[in-house]
């Protein structure tokens, strides 16, 4: 089991993020142009300006790359690696695609189809946004339980 804490402000910009994989623990503040903190106890100190986002295989990374961006872009990311947390520097590609309605276990939704590529591995996939949460990501994710809270968004 891992927890994945990612708080952001009013523009989608993280200001602190922790990361609990039982093995590995990472906590991480923005100050500046910089993310400070702990990775298993020892200091961290990373590049991080306005251009770069912020990275990790969970899907609330993709909400906020995604909302951030707005169209698509390619952008120059600080990639946390699975697991281990381990902090890379990576080129990634979003593009915005058409809007779809998606079935799923919860749900129909009506959502923004993405499309993801790590231009360092080549490795590409689609994922579908509903408001700020996506609802399923090919081959990875798909949302199974939900609670809409009062902003949605909620299923059709």
């Amino acid at each position: 089991r891992e927890v994945v804490d990612l708080v952001v402000d009013g523009s989608w910009r993280p200001v602190r993020l922790r990361i609990d994989t039982e093995r590995h623990r990472l906590d991480l503040v923005a100050d500046g142009d910089r993310l400070t903190g702990r990775r298993d106890d020892r200091p961290l100190d990373l590049e991080f300006g306005p251009n770069v986002e912020l990275d990790y295989l969970s899907p609330c990374f993709n909400v906020v790359t995604a909302t951030r961006l707005g169209r698509g872009a390619e952008i120059e990311v600080l990639y946390l690696e699975p697991f281990t947390c381990e902090p890379v520097q990576e080129r990634q590609r979003y593009e915005r695609q058409e809007g779809e309605e998606v079935d799923t276990p919860v749900g129909r939704f009506s959502a923004e189809r993405w499309r993801y590529t790590s231009l360092w591995s080549g490795w590409s996939a689609s994922f579908w946004l509903a408001g700020d949460v996506v609802v399923t990501y090919e081959g990875l994710f798909t949302l199974e339980e939900y609670e809409p809270g009062p902003r949605g968004p909620y299923p059709a």
